[in-house]
């Protein structure tokens, strides 16, 4: 147990007006005693010390309540960051649609699927009159080296023409504004 204060003696120990002594007081200062018609507000001062320690910690750390409400606060910050990064990656072209790039890599795929089926039949003949294996590592590097071409030259196409596309749909939407805000 400290000494006990008055509400101006408390004031003048932590340097403030009485009038912040009252707002602490409203925010859950204890006191002992006193605050009636005509009686002074008697303040344990260890008890008083004590609160102010807590509720500075409280601010900085804060509680179990602000930390939950602190962790909505930081996710939510982050998950906004996170999608200005992603409109301007999008619209530095870093980024492309998900259905674009899906149907890109699907058209690939049915490149090299059909490629790499027809290689036995391609090469079945050719292969069947050679005995030395170097030769046929050779045909099939041959073969191999077909099939990346293909597909690669495939590939570069399909980029060409989204390239095209989103270059066409950012220069429609400069000119005319963006398509979503434009219906009239």
């Amino acid at each position: 147990m400290g000494i006990s204060v008055s509400k101006k003696g408390l004031a003048d120990l932590l340097g403030k007006s009485p009038k912040h002594v009252s707002n602490l007081i409203d925010d859950g200062l204890p006191v002992e005693g006193g605050g009636g018609r005509g009686r002074a507000v008697e303040i344990d001062s260890e008890a008083a010390i004590n609160f102010l320690i807590r509720r500075e910690i409280e601010k900085r750390v804060g509680d179990e309540d602000d930390d939950e409400q602190s962790d909505v606060d930081r996710e939510l910050k982050q998950v906004r960051k996170e999608k200005i990064v992603l409109d301007m990656d999008i619209k530095k072209r870093g980024l492309l649609p998900f259905d674009a790039v899906e149907s890109i890599l699907f058209l690939i795929a049915n490149v090299y699927a059909t490629q790499l089926d027809s290689l036995a039949s391609r090469v079945a003949s050719d292969m069947a009159v050679l005995d030395d294996p170097a030769e046929i590592r050779q045909l099939l590097f041959k073969e191999c080296r077909g099939i990346r071409e293909a597909t690669a030259d495939r590939l570069g196409t399909e980029i060409q023409k989204l390239t095209q596309e989103i270059d066409e749909i950012t220069i429609s939407d400069a000119v005319y504004g963006d398509s979503s805000t434009t219906e009239e």
